[in-house]
């Protein structure tokens, strides 16, 4: 297939890789100059704008990072943009269920939502998993693209159910990892070394298999990573707006707040990880 990626973040910056990988034809866009240098190296081609215009792909994936940025490429001044009509459009971002209810209107059944689950790393690898929903066509069509990964989690037509599901899994993972980061502490403030605590974390059956990527990242001094605390409080913030107004959620508040000061103290380029510093 011949696959234009707009937006070459951590995440678009992999799945475009991965696609040329395994062999799709890739064009590629991103709003700060010279993101996209390495896959023009490898054979992609750079367009000058999201406009696909002659280059006529078959499929457009969207990895944006939030609502704004997601809706002033895809539905600028509200409408679709003519050139992305006749393509199959999918939005890997992490976004609201109105944003996806949104494009699904704008692009009609050739819109599907296709949040990834899993890291960059796991992207490019091929071990990541997309959640897609949207209508059967583009979920149909966009075959040999999820052929290349883990295989997708398909929720069906409806593609706001595949941003909520997205945002579920965050929910588990931030809140989760703000614990384990707890525990971390009390068991230094107990006496233990950080070898043991370490051991622990590998090998407790209460360790979530999911967070085991994030033990390293807990010990190290500058919390490499690639998911920040300022993209975790968005997240957090788009699940606490998927219950109705007045309902208490003090955990997954508390998590938010948490990621929050995190990023205010000067650790929002480093990895959630650095959670652990507060």
């Amino acid at each position: 297939m011949h696959i234009a990626v707009i937006g070459l973040g951590n995440m678009g910056s992999a799945l475009a890789h991965r696609l040329l990988d395994t062999g799709h034809t890739v064009s590629v866009w991103n709003r700060t100059p010279g993101r996209a240098v390495p896959l023009v190296e490898r054979g992609a081609r750079e367009l000058p704008s999201p406009e696909t215009g002659q280059a006529s792909p078959d499929a457009i994936f969207i990895c944006l990072t939030d609502d704004r940025s997601v809706l002033d490429v895809a539905a600028p001044d509200g409408a679709a943009r003519e050139s992305w009509t006749r393509a199959l459009v999918a939005s890997t971002a992490t976004v609201s269920p109105e944003t996806v209810s949104t494009l699904r209107d704008l692009y009609g059944e050739r819109f599907v939502a296709a949040t990834i689950s899993g890291a960059p790393q796991a992207v490019r690898s091929g071990e990541a998993t997309f959640i897609i929903g949207g209508g059967a066509a583009a979920r149909t069509g966009l075959g040999p693209v999820w052929d290349e990964f883990a295989g997708p989690l398909d929720v069906g037509d409806d593609p706001r159910r595949a941003a909520v599901v997205k945002l579920l899994h965050n929910n588990l993972l931030l809140t989760q990892l703000a614990v384990v980061a707890e525990t971390v502490r009390v068991g230094r403030l107990a006496g233990v070394d950080d070898e043991t605590l370490t051991t622990i974390l590998q090998e407790s059956p209460m360790m979530p298999g999911g967070l085991r990527n994030r033990i390293a990242g807990l010990f190290d001094p500058a919390h490499a990573g690639w998911f920040s605390s300022p993209l975790a409080t968005k997240d957090l913030d788009l699940v606490l707006g998927l219950a109705p107004e007045g309902t208490r959620l003090p955990v997954t508040q508390a998590a938010r707040d948490a990621y929050l000061q995190v990023g205010r103290e000067g650790w929002g380029s480093a990895d959630i990880t650095a959670v652990i510093e507060l």
